[in-house]
C-alpha cells in the first residue's frame, strides 16, 4: 500500500471529521487501497461521454494529489470509455470545458469560512450566484450532475445548487439506533447496510433499469440527510432517522427525525439528470486506520457491492445504464 504524507492525513481529518466526534478523539491515518479491481464488461467501444471534474472549488480533488483517494472510481470512468478532465476554472457560462462536456461532477464542497472578529466566523457557500444559474441551465438542456455532499461541519457548501434543484438539506449526522458506527467505533453516525431485503436500496429506481448492474448490498458510511420526492430515492435511510448536527464541542444538539430522510436520490430535470449523494466516501479508495482498526471506505468494502453502484449512477447518467 501506498503511505499517506501528512497533507493527506490532514486533509482526510477535514472530510471524515464524523469519527473524531468524540470525547478522546481516536488517532486517524489513511492509506490508498491499491488493490481492488472491479472487473466489468466495457462500453468503450460506444461511450462517447465527457466528464468534467470540478477542481475549482475546494473539493475532495484540489489537493496535489487529486483523484488519488478515489483512484478506482477514476479507474471504472476510464474504463468503461469516458473521457475524464479537471477543470479549475469557475463554473458559469465561461467555463467553455463545461460547456462541452455530458456530465459534471462535484465531490466535496464545503462552505468558505470567513473571520468576521475573534469567535465569530461567517460561512458562506463557495458557489456563485452565476455558478448556480449555469449549472442549472445546464442540467436543464441535457447535461448530467453527479453531486457529492457531506455532514456537519463541511457539508453545507452546494447548499445553493441543492435548493435550485428542489433538494431538502439537512446538514448533520444521520444516526438510526439499529445501525450503530461500524465496529462501535465512537460516533454520531450510522453506518449501514443497505439492500433489497431491508428496503434502504430502491431496485425500483431507473438507475437499475440494467439488471446486471443490481448491487446486493451497499456499504454507506455516515452521511448527511436530503429529501425531495419519493420516486427520487436510491438509497434510503430507515424510518425514524434523526439528523443530529453538533452546535459546538459543549453544545447541546440539534435534533430532528423523519421517515423521508435519504442518503442518495437521483431524478431527471429538463432534459438532464442529477443524482445527489451524502456520504461523500461511498466510493472512494481508503483505509483509515483508527484506534488500530482498519474501515474501508468504501469501494473496495468485501462486504459491498459499491462498485457496481457507481458504474449503475455514471452509466445512468451519461444515458447508457440499459446497454448490455
Amino acid at each position: 500500500m501506498l503511505k499517506p504524507s501528512n497533507k493527506l492525513i490532514l486533509f482526510l481529518i477535514l472530510f471524515f471529521g464524523n469519527f473524531l466526534f468524540s470525547q478522546e478523539e481516536p488517532t486517524v491515518e489513511a492509506e490508498i487501497d491499491t488493490t481492488f479491481i472491479y472487473q466489468f464488461e466495457s462500453l468503450k467501444s460506444i461511450n462517447k461521454n465527457k466528464i468534467i471534474v470540478d477542481r475549482f472549488h475546494n473539493t475532495i480533488y484540489k489537493p496535489d494529489y487529486k483523484e488519488l483517494t478515489a483512484r478506482e472510481m477514476f479507474r471504472i470512468m476510464r474504463t468503461d470509455g469516458f473521457d475524464v478532465e479537471f477543470t479549475e476554472k469557475p463554473l458559469d457560462s465561461t467555463n467553455k470545458e463545461l460547456s462541452k462536456s455530458d456530465i459534471l461532477i462535484i465531490h466535496g464542497l464545503p462552505n468558505n469560512k470567513i473571520k468576521l472578529a475573534e469567535d465569530e466566523i461567517l460561512y458562506q457557500s463557495p458557489l456563485s450566484d452565476k455558478e448556480v444559474l449555469n449549472i442549472g441551465k445546464y442540467v436543464a438542456n441535457g447535461g448530467s450532475l453527479l453531486l457529492f455532499v457531506s455532514h456537519f461541519p463541511g457539508g453545507s457548501g452546494a447548499l445553493p445548487l441543492l435548493e435550485a434543484f428542489g433538494v431538502k438539506f439537512r446538514d448533520g449526522y444521520a444516526h438510526h439506533p439499529k445501525f450503530p458506527a461500524e465496529n462501535d467505533c465512537k460516533s454520531l453516525c450510522s453506518a449501514l447496510d443497505m439492500n433489497d431485503e431491508n428496503k434502504l436500496l430502491r431496485i425500483s429506481h431507473p438507475i437499475f433499469n440494467n439488471k446486471e448492474l443490481e448491487p446486493k448490498n451497499v456499504k454507506f458510511y455516515c452521511g448527511a440527510a436530503v429529501f425531495r420526492n419519493p420516486e427520487d430515492v436510491i438509497l434510503a435511510y430507515p424510518n425514524n432517522t434523526t439528523n443530529y448536527t453538533p452546535t459546538n464541542a459543549k453544545g447541546k444538539d440539534i435534533e430532528e427525525s423523519s421517515d423521508a430522510y435519504a442518503g442518495m436520490i437521483g431524478f431527471p430535470f429538463g432534459k438532464g439528470k442529477v443524482i445527489v449523494c451524502t456520504d461523500q466516501g461511498i466510493f472512494r479508495s481508503l483505509d483509515l486506520l483508527i484506534d488500530g482498526k482498519v474501515y474501508p471506505v468504501t469501494i473496495h468494502h468485501p462486504d459491498g457491492d459499491n462498485a457496481v453502484l457507481f458504474l449503475s449512477t455514471i452509466r445512468w447518467l451519461g444515458n447508457l445504464n440499459e446497454q448490455n
